[in-house]
């Protein structure tokens, strides 16, 4: 039978019939290693280097299944060669691609949709019950600048000073954001209009009070029902939203009106619904950033982990699985290094055998 040193790569013809043992051992007359030599069907006779001629047939002993011979280094214990069983990765199957929403997108998406959630139910909440605040507010400032009037012009409309009557309800519409002032007497004739920022209405309705004066429907549109010391509606003049707040003028049966625009109530709330709209950006965008940080930190290590796995299928088993984080993630970090050792100590075994 011929046998070869793995370490110094001689080759020694040896006889079968002097093989007694199912195993032998001897050393290598080059290198000095220690050579296994299982039991053939024959035994061993001398060592001696096989010459020229014999190597040649090392490839039909070998094709025959004549010889089986397993090396030893000197400081080690007896080893077959070792198996290369890596898989090459043309024989593998192709990997499918993940399907679906990623870790991070899906971390994303979720923050996203409950700011739009939140978002959308605070500015419900806000444009329901701020407006009516607000409106109210105004309401009470229309009715404070009614009184005032009222009591300032009931002296002077009991006896018929209406030139007194006009510069007061003047005073009273130059304040800000009153629309008009007017006043009724008992028996529902117009005594004194005066409207206030003119230029706020339309252009065809600051005309047609200029060539007609303060149109008289204007005050009739709301009266004081019979029994009522004040009443309030909202319409439409000019152009213009107003909410009117009539009172009775002492016991004169006149009756004065002001008028306010609703507008400022309505810019006031848009703008104070900014600070809200930009708080809620401000938190969406800073929330996005943290969860795409997050995330990361998530997708990362499972990509590296899956890298890791896809190498051990190819038969990479000699590089250890280092994956930093703990939680779920160091967790499954090292179960797949436990794995793999399993799978190095598994193939040692069977390489020994």
């Amino acid at each position: 039978m011929i046998i070869h040193c793995e370490e110094c790569g001689k080759k020694y013809k040896i006889d079968d019939k002097k093989i007694v043992k199912d195993r032998t051992l001897f050393n290598c007359p080059n290198c000095k290693s220690t050579i296994e030599v299982l039991k053939p069907r024959s035994s061993v006779e001398s060592l001696e280097p096989e010459s020229s001629p014999a190597e040649s047939s090392i490839g039909k002993a070998a094709a025959s299944g004549a010889f089986q011979t397993v090396g030893k280094t000197a400081d080690s214990s007896p080893r077959r060669p070792a198996a290369d069983w890596k898989i090459p990765e043309t024989q593998l199957p192709e990997t499918p691609k993940a399907k679906g929403v990623t870790v991070g997108k899906k971390l994303m998406l979720s923050f996203l949709g409950f700011i739009l959630i939140t978002g959308t139910i605070l500015t419900l909440v806000y444009m329901t019950y701020v407006p009516a605040l607000m409106h109210d507010q105004i309401n009470l400032r229309t009715y404070s600048i009614s009184q005032s009037f009222s009591a300032a012009i009931q002296q002077p409309l009991l006896i018929k000073n209406y030139l007194l009557v006009n510069k007061t309800a003047e005073t009273n519409a130059g304040l800000p954001g009153v629309a008009y002032v007017s006043v009724l007497n008992k028996r529902g004739i117009v005594i004194a209009g005066i409207f206030g920022d003119k230029t706020r209405f339309a252009r065809d309705f600051i005309e047609k009070i200029g060539e007609s004066g303060f149109p008289k429907e204007i005050s009739t549109q709301n009266r004081i029902p019979s029994g009522e010391k004040e009443n309030a509606i909202d319409f439409s003049v000019g152009g213009q939203k107003i909410h009117d707040v009539a009172v009775m003028i002492g016991d004169t049966g006149g009756e004065a009106h002001v008028g306010l625009f609703t507008e400022d109530v309505e810019k006031a709330v848009r703008k104070s619904l900014i600070p809200l709209l930009v708080l809620l950006a401000s938190i969406a965008l800073i929330g996005s950033l943290s969860f795409f940080l997050v995330a990361r930190t998530i997708s990362a290590p499972i990509r590296s982990l899956t890298r890791a796995a896809e190498k051990i299928s190819l038969g990479e088993i000699d590089r250890p699985i280092d994956v930093k984080g703990g939680g779920e993630i160091g967790e499954l970090a090292a179960s797949l290094e436990r794995m793999r050792f399993s799978i190095k100590a598994a193939m040692n075994r069977l390489r020994r055998n």
